[in-house]
C-alpha cells in the first residue's frame, strides 16, 4: 500500500464531502448558466483525481499484484457508490439537489482517472 497516496486520497474524499456540504455553492455568485456548467464539469476532474489517488494508493497490495482487474472494478464500484451517496447527501443540503447527470459526470471522471492511472503505468514502465 502506498501510504502517501492513501493520505492524499482520504484528503481528496474529505474535500469532496466538504464542498457538497456547502449550501447553494455558486462560483460566479448568481447561479448563471456559466456557473452551472462550470460546477457540473468540475465533477469530472474531481472524480478523476479521486480515482487516480485511490488506485495508486492501493498499488503494492496483494490484490493489485494478483488481481489487477478486480482491484480496478472494486475502485470503480466503491467510488461510484460514494458518488451516489454524495448526491443523496446533497439532497439534504439547502439550495442543493441530487442529480443523475452529476453521477454520470462522476462516472466519466472515474473512468478518466482509471485511464490516467493506466497511462501513468505505461510512462513509468517506458522509463525503466
Amino acid at each position: 500500500m502506498n501510504y502517501k497516496y492513501t493520505l492524499f486520497a482520504i484528503l481528496c474524499t474529505c474535500v469532496i464531502i466538504f464542498l457538497s456540504s456547502i449550501p447553494d455553492l455558486s462560483i460566479m455568485g448568481n447561479g448563471s448558466l456559466s456557473d452551472q456548467i462550470i460546477s457540473n464539469l468540475a465533477h469530472i476532474p474531481a472524480y478523476a483525481v479521486l480515482t487516480f489517488l485511490w488506485v495508486y494508493s492501493l498499488t503494492g497490495t496483494n490484490l493489485m499484484k494478483y488481481h489487477y482487474s478486480k482491484l480496478i472494478l472494486f475502485v470503480i464500484t466503491a467510488i461510484l457508490l460514494f458518488a451516489v451517496s454524495d448526491e443523496i447527501h446533497q439532497s439534504f443540503v439547502p439550495g442543493r439537489t441530487a442529480s443523475l447527470m452529476d453521477i454520470g459526470l462522476d462516472l466519466a471522471g472515474i473512468l478518466f482517472g482509471i485511464g490516467a492511472f493506466k497511462f501513468s503505468g505505461h510512462l513509468i514502465s517506458a522509463r525503466k
